[in-house]
């Protein structure tokens, strides 16, 4: 069904441009995650992309609907993954630059959602989906900003900026909900706004137990009130403020005081669960024997809250456990353990670990694992290396990729970034080009907020009128009905305000975003990839490597970040696997 620009009710506050031309096909994702943070409802955003298509003559072939997820990943979101299925099925890869250019001139076909944390708060997440659509010929329309100008390279980069004011929101609703749960876990039993609700408590002076989050085996919750909502709506004197605060369960905590007698003794994780049968399988005590809550003491944003419930065990089984799942640990970083936690040394979590793939059939990519072969004293050292699992599963029979050495390919990728992607001259162009995208998308927000504060004026002095016939007349359920409604409104628009003011950018601030800034960025990252930490490395290389195919002694490796003087993402170099010298100058497209 169409709707028409004069019925249009959200189209004044969303872009005004499109990307692609009338009269293609798209599919738009909406999501919301049933929080008062949330910026629309579904049904608005869903509302909100048939008013854009119709102004755009767009062809809307599905909606996909995520209604009343809390989550900050793509895990739970079924809507989300069945949107990605359908578009992978339906459109191959296109790894050639020219193919791909054609394909979206030639058979266009878009995605629109509202705003980029639709997708995914994690910058990462978000920026791997939007670069597959990307690299199968799909156009992402955001409706909320601007950032699509047609140019994938810096598309990304401007969305790499916006992927991290979302996570710094995120940062800042998790702190907001932080400080408010810990005025909860410090109150006490004798607290005088709680004694208000619960007279003749046996206050003792200690804490009252209100942990948020699950409730750990052994213990349960009991309900008691604390306050009440101040809310307008409701009963007049307020929703009972209702939390739960941990007591011991008396159905598991023998079992949970059983579980942790066994461990003291040294028993193994096997021998306990068919004891106690706390969990389901054995994986839910590596949790258990790690929380400090069973020696009745509570770490809590940065805070320990001694005898915050009944101890089950004395704080020394608790410490001497930690110290041994110290030792147990050790054997991941390549450090010597003690025999009893069995000293084979196993290695630690690889730099490029999910990032190989082996290209040697046509069409095809397979994972390449990390293996081993001990070294000989005096002979040799420890060889480590990738190999295709295809290779491995069939025997050699699919595919005769040989090893590639780990360590070799750490630094040819290492070499690769320093070399052809971490430098100011390949960009600062692109920084450049984002501080003018930025400056147009600050002067679009500028005149969307203009029309949404007309707005809600108009609607606040809709409530002032109403105010006054309920003055004058005296109270009647259509007048407040309607008021409820303008009050309504009036919640969403300042919301849509505040959203809108976080675009704005004062010119001042993009100066030092495309040159100052970029700079230091830079320079830490070097020093990151050079400082020889392996973890730290691995986090910065993840940042720019999608994967590395490995095909004929050569890798490919797929940068999610511009390189050079290309301006679209992602890019790719070839590496000369025979001393794993990079190619400076030959980049395949």
């Amino acid at each position: 069904m169409s709707v028409s620009d004069d019925n249009a009710r959200y189209l004044h506050l969303i872009r005004q441009d499109c990307p692609l031309p009338p009269g293609t096909h798209v599919v738009g994702y909406c999501r919301d995650s049933g929080g008062e943070e949330q910026d629309r409802s579904v049904s608005q955003q869903a509302e909100t992309i048939r008013e854009y298509c119709a102004h755009h003559n767009l062809v809307l072939d599905k909606l996909y609907l995520d209604e009343a997820r809390k989550s900050s990943n793509t895990d739970k979101r079924e809507a989300l993954q069945e949107m990605l299925f359908d578009l992978r099925a339906n459109f191959k890869r296109i790894n050639d630059r020219y193919r791909r250019e054609k394909a979206v001139v030639e058979n266009p076909f878009g995605v629109i959602f509202w705003k980029s944390n639709r997708l995914g708060r994690d910058s990462i997440e978000a920026m791997n989906i939007k670069t597959d659509l990307r690299l199968r010929g799909i156009t992402i329309i955001d409706l909320l900003t601007s950032a699509n100008t047609g140019n994938p390279g810096i598309d990304a980069l401007i969305e790499a900026f916006q992927s991290w004011q979302d996570e710094q929101l995120l940062d800042e609703i998790s702190e907001n909900v932080k400080r408010g749960q810990m005025q909860l876990v410090a109150t006490r039993d004798d607290d005088h706004e709680f004694l208000k609700y619960n007279p003749g408590w046996p206050s003792t002076g200690g804490y009252l137990g209100v942990k948020p989050g699950p409730t750990p085996r052994g213990f349960m919750k009991e309900d008691v009130q604390i306050g009440v909502h101040k809310r307008r709506k409701g009963r007049a004197g307020g929703e009972p403020r209702i939390v739960g605060r941990l007591v011991p369960d008396p159905e598991t905590w023998d079992r949970a005081r059983l579980a942790w007698e066994m461990r003291h003794q040294g028993i193994e994780i096997g021998k306990i669960h068919k004891a106690t049968r706390l969990y389901k399988n054995k994986n839910g005590y590596t949790h258990f024997f790690s929380n400090r809550i069973y020696t009745g003491d509570y770490e809590f944003g940065g805070k320990l809250y001694e005898n915050f419930v009944p101890a089950m065990i004395p704080r020394e089984w608790y410490e001497q456990e930690q110290a041994n799942i110290a030792e147990r640990a050790k054997k991941f970083n390549g450090q010597p353990v003690q025999p009893k936690f069995e000293p084979a040394r196993v290695g630690a979590e690889h730099m490029l670990s999910g990032l190989v793939f082996c290209g040697h059939v046509e069409g095809e990519e397979h994972p390449m694992y990390v293996g081993t072969i001990p070294g000989e004293p005096g002979v040799r050292g420890e060889y480590i290396y990738y190999k295709c699992s295809q290779a491995n599963n069939s025997h050699g029979e699919r595919c005769t990729t040989k090893t590639i050495s780990l360590k070799g390919l750490d630094q040819a990728v290492i070499n690769n970034l320093l070399d052809h992607v971490v430098t100011l001259e390949n960009l600062q162009p692109l920084a450049d080009e984002l501080a003018a995208q930025l400056s147009e998308r600050s002067k679009d927000a500028d005149k969307r907020i203009d029309a949404v504060q007309s707005r809600l004026d108009e609607v606040r002095r809709q409530m002032d009128n109403l105010l006054d016939t309920i003055e004058r007349i005296g109270y009647a359920p259509h007048i407040q009905d309607r008021y409820d409604a303008r009050r309504r409104e009036e919640a969403e628009l300042v919301g849509e305000l505040t959203s809108l003011e976080s675009l704005l950018i004062k010119p001042r601030k993009i100066r030092f975003i495309s040159e100052d800034l970029l700079r230091q960025w830079i320079d830490h990252t070097r020093e990151t990839l050079e400082s020889g930490d392996r973890d730290l490395a691995r986090r910065a290389i993840h940042q720019f490597v999608a994967k590395i195919v490995i095909q004929n002694g050569t890798g490919t490796l797929y940068y999610t970040f511009p390189l050079e003087d290309e301006l679209y993402m992602p890019s790719k170099r070839s590496v000369d696997l025979k001393g794993f010298e990079p190619l400076t100058s030959t980049v395949r497209l």
